[in-house]
């Protein structure tokens, strides 16, 4: 009999782990659902509204839209051929809002930064590569806004004055190399990556 009771013990220990195992399984499933899930806007949900929209290097174009998160607080998402995503990639599990601070077309590229807590800025440089036509983004995050843009076929470089005292030096360089990718972070610098004749300034908005 005893031996009958300590099999059945443990068999609906079995039972009970699988039952728990299987519930952390679904839950893994749902979580992972919802962070790869695309939004929906319009009719099935929050509207957008186009803060920006620059022509890229194929005829097509890059949009900065933005979803009303209450005062001063808008969640900011890009679509490129007809297809929208949060914009910030980079970080794909974090939903970032605040207020666009910047919103450019530069040299075939926009370029847009969100102030989500002050002093902190957040943007990204976004084009198609001119000779490739591979959409690429350049990640930045600074006190400062960017000043200049330094674009080619084989690579992108923002340039931002360090206002903040991240550094002794100048200058913050963030870099993405075609066919390769972004560097994991910025090089301070004294001087300019290239030539001043070969930057493209920045426009700075009426309000900073």
């Amino acid at each position: 009999m005893r031996r009958k009771i300590e099999r059945r013990s443990r068999i609906d220990a079995t039972i009970a782990g699988y039952v728990q195992m299987r519930s952390v399984f679904m839950a893994l499933i749902v979580a992972l659902a919802v962070l790869t899930t695309p939004p929906v806007f319009g009719e099935q949900g929050p509207e957008l509204h186009i803060v920006q929209s620059c022509p890229l290097a194929d005829g097509g174009r890059a949009t900065l839209e933005i979803v009303s998160r209450g005062y001063k607080a808008d969640e900011p998402f890009v679509t490129i051929d007809g297809k929208t995503e949060r914009a910030f990639l980079d970080m794909p599990d974090d939903e970032f809002a605040g207020h666009v601070v910047l919103a450019d077309c530069v040299h075939g590229t926009l370029i847009f930064a969100l102030e989500y807590g002050s002093p902190y800025l957040k943007g990204v440089a976004i084009r198609k590569n001119p000779k490739t036509l591979a959409i690429e983004r350049l990640y930045f995050s600074e006190k400062a806004l960017p000043r200049w843009l330094y674009s080619d076929d084989s690579l992108m470089q923002v340039v931002i004055p360090n206002l903040g005292f991240e550094t002794s030096k100048k200058y913050l360089v963030y870099k993405y190399i075609s066919g390769k990718g972004q560097s994991n972070e910025s090089t301070p610098m004294d001087i300019l990556p290239e030539p001043r004749r070969k930057l493209i300034e920045i426009p700075r908005p009426r309000n900073r």
